[in-house]
Formats: C-alpha cells, sequence, structure tokens
C-alpha cells in the first residue's frame, strides 16, 4: 500500500444478503473502515463516509437528496460508486450524468472492486469493463433520429416495411431510406442483429426526459424526411 489513510465506506443495499456480503469482503482491506449501517439513513453518517457504494436506486437516490442540501456542506458529499446487475448504455449514462463516480455491474472481480473504492478516493471515476464497453460503443455510434426510433420500435416488434409505413403514414421507400440509416448507425446487418444491438444498449426502454434529449441531440445533426 502507498497510504495507510483509512478510507470510511458506506455500503447501501435493499438486498441485506449482498449487503452484508459487501461489507464482509470490504472488512478484509485494512485501509477501509465500514461506516454502520444503524447510521445508513443518518446525514451526518453519510458525510463521513468516504465512498458510498450501492445498488442503482439507493445511489441515485442518495445522489439526489445530496444535491438538494449540497449548499449547506458541500465537501462533505462522498462519493457513490455504483454497484448493479443493470448493464444498459442509458441506465449507464443516466447515472453518470446525475453524479455517480464509479460504476460496477455485478460480477466483476473483488480486485476490481477494492481498486474503484481507492480510485473514487482519490477523487478519479471509475468505469468497470461492461460500463466501459457501452460507453465506448456509445461515443463510437451516431444517434438515431426521432422517426428512425419510430422505426426501429416496429421492427423490433416484428412489423414488415409495409406495415411500418402504414402505422407511421410514410411511404415504403421512406421506411427503407431509416432502415438503412439504422442498420448504418448500429452496424448491424439483419432485423434480428438489429433487434440485439437495440436490447443491448437499452435503446428501447430510454426513460422520456433521455428519450426526448437523445432525439433532440440527433436532430441537431441531422434531419430526416417523414
Amino acid at each position: 500500500m502507498l497510504t495507510h489513510e483509512r478510507i470510511h465506506i458506506l455500503v447501501q443495499y435493499h438486498d441485506p444478503l449482498l449487503a452484508a456480503g459487501l461489507i464482509a469482503t470490504l472488512r478484509e482491506q485494512t485501509d477501509f473502515e465500514l461506516v454502520s449501517q444503524l447510521d445508513a439513513f443518518d446525514s451526518t453518517a453519510r458525510q463521513h463516509a468516504d465512498v458510498i457504494i450501492a445498488d442503482y436506486e439507493q445511489g441515485l437516490e442518495y445522489i439526489a437528496s445530496a444535491r438538494n442540501t449540497a449548499h449547506t456542506n458541500p465537501v462533505a458529499t462522498p462519493r457513490v460508486l455504483i454497484l448493479t446487475r443493470r448493464d444498459s448504455e442509458w441506465e449507464i449514462r443516466h447515472a453518470l450524468e446525475s453524479g455517480a463516480r464509479g460504476y460496477l455491474t455485478q460480477g466483476c472481480g473483488l480486485d476490481e472492486l477494492v481498486s474503484a473504492v481507492r480510485t473514487l478516493h482519490r477523487g478519479l471515476r471509475h468505469l468497470g469493463v461492461v460500463a466501459a464497453r457501452r460507453m465506448a460503443d456509445s461515443i463510437a455510434s451516431e444517434l438515431l433520429t426521432a422517426r428512425e426510433m419510430d422505426v426501429l420500435r416496429l421492427v423490433v416488434e416484428g412489423h414488415a416495411n409495409k406495415t411500418i409505413a402504414r402505422r407511421l403514414d410514410i411511404a415504403v421507400g421512406t421506411v427503407k431510406a431509416h432502415m438503412k440509416g439504422i442498420f448504418q448507425k448500429l452496424g448491424a446487418s439483419t432485423r434480428t442483429e438489429v433487434a440485439a444491438v437495440a436490447e443491448r444498449r437499452g435503446l428501447l426502454t430510454l426513460p422520456p426526459a433521455i428519450g426526448e434529449r437523445r432525439a433532440r441531440d440527433a436532430g441537431s445533426r441531422q434531419r430526416y424526411v417523414s
């Protein structure tokens, strides 16, 4: 170890068994000190934690509540490391944009978890392998336009081009043009592959606010014909 400074950690999980396992594992590190879970909902105890390890829901809940009180004690706001099963692009992006400093998916190794805690304690960010891959895919790919998203949803539902054209009140040729754009942007060559990529990236489960923002971003890059 390069430092003997103690890192105070608070584990916040809805699942008590997972929380107990994390606490027992983290206590094996000589430089880690666990904040009592009895104080988990005490704002003072939270402020004494250097790093909070939380599931997706509790992590975002804490970040939101901390922002509301940041004006009273901004320096004491701890860093949140989310450890979750959620691995879609939009969920990861939403957590990071909301203020999470680290993101790991369940199944990561103990060494990575320990490294992530120490990284956050140093004031840096940490993305697990899965999260980093999702974000890299997102950066490398173009955003779908609003109309392409409409077409994508109907493709995933199994509709043919003629049905999509009828449902969206556009020409079949226009549907084909949108399909070409979808194939290119998702790096897919078949409808089955398009559906698989959309599922992996969570494109069809975007919350309304995120979906609207992404549509606006895409619209600023490219105007579609409908």
